[in-house]
């Protein structure tokens, strides 16, 4: 038994005729008749029986046409499926994060150009992100720095200018610009993610020297973000994290352009997949928007 066999059953049983089958299928009546007579022959049985020009099933054949209808519906709802995945009118997307204050943008891009899309978003810890990726826990990562992992592609999505910033408590809260010398008695407030993009060249932290007693080691950015509300010491963000916080004032650093990169990583064979391709594609150049 084969595909082609079947679909020259069904379409016999359907149309009622070996003539009208042929011309559903776009194939000749004898190649019609040839399928049938090989499926018949292979498992002992009659499915059809002749009377002159009349075609009827028999019981043999009405029990395999309601198996064939399902197999051929179901084969109709895997093309509407596969077709609609490709047109991007349903999927799912696990996506993890180090911080939500990065992601959700980007996420929230995406879904107004995908609506159909579902998605499902975590934060995790930086050295978690990669391994959630390599064991198929998660479709896309987005962090501070580009993947380790050569089973990894990342691609860099923005990179953004940072300001020192401070509580409307702090005594620099009316300083409009400060020198990273200035820094050397200061707490600062840093989440694991950014520790970890401290090790990657030009990051914020190469170019000024901290010890450890000097840092205030928080879980993520948005409990940073609090920290440095309340007071509890300075971090580095982006003029949008400051604008949107009364709480906190921004600075601008006097010696040098400190920047932030986002990166956008997910599996190097999954990178051409419909999917994966447009969150990319619909990532590129958010930071200049």
């Amino acid at each position: 038994m084969n595909h082609a066999q079947l679909k020259a059953f069904h379409a016999v049983a359907k149309t009622g005729g070996f003539s009208s089958a042929a011309k559903m299928l776009g194939l000749t009546q004898p190649a019609v008749t040839l399928q049938v007579q090989a499926l018949e022959q292979s498992y002992n049985t009659k499915l059809f029986r002749r009377h002159g020009r009349k075609t009827e099933i028999t019981s043999s054949g009405e029990m395999l046409l309601k198996l064939t209808k399902r197999i051929f519906s179901l084969e109709d709802e895997a093309h509407t499926l596969l077709s609609s995945l490709d047109s991007l009118e349903t999927g799912h997307l696990n996506v993890v994060a180090t911080s939500s204050i990065r992601a959700l943008p980007l996420l929230s891009v995406f879904q107004t150009k995908y609506p159909n899309i579902r998605l499902s978003f975590l934060t995790i810890p930086a050295h978690q992100i990669e391994k959630e990726i390599l064991n198929f826990r998660a479709n896309i990562a987005i962090q501070h720095v580009p993947p380790e992992d050569n089973r990894l592609f990342g691609q860099k999505i923005e990179e953004v200018p940072l300001k020192l910033a401070v509580s409307k408590d702090h005594p620099w809260s009316q300083k409009q610009t400060v020198a990273l010398k200035e820094l050397k008695d200061q707490i600062i407030i840093m989440s694991p993610d950014l520790e970890a993009a401290g090790k990657t060249r030009g990051h914020w932290s190469t170019y000024f020297d901290y010890s450890t007693k000097q840092t205030l080691k928080l879980h993520s950015e948005e409990i940073g973000r609090e920290a440095v509300a309340n007071d509890l010491g300075i971090a580095f963000f982006t003029e949008t994290d400051i604008r949107w916080d009364d709480r906190i004032h921004g600075i601008e650093i006097e010696d040098t352009r400190l920047k932030e990169v986002t990166y956008v990583i997910c599996l190097e064979e999954d990178r051409q997949s419909r999917l994966i391709a447009s969150f990319f594609d619909s990532t590129i150049g958010i930071g200049n928007r």
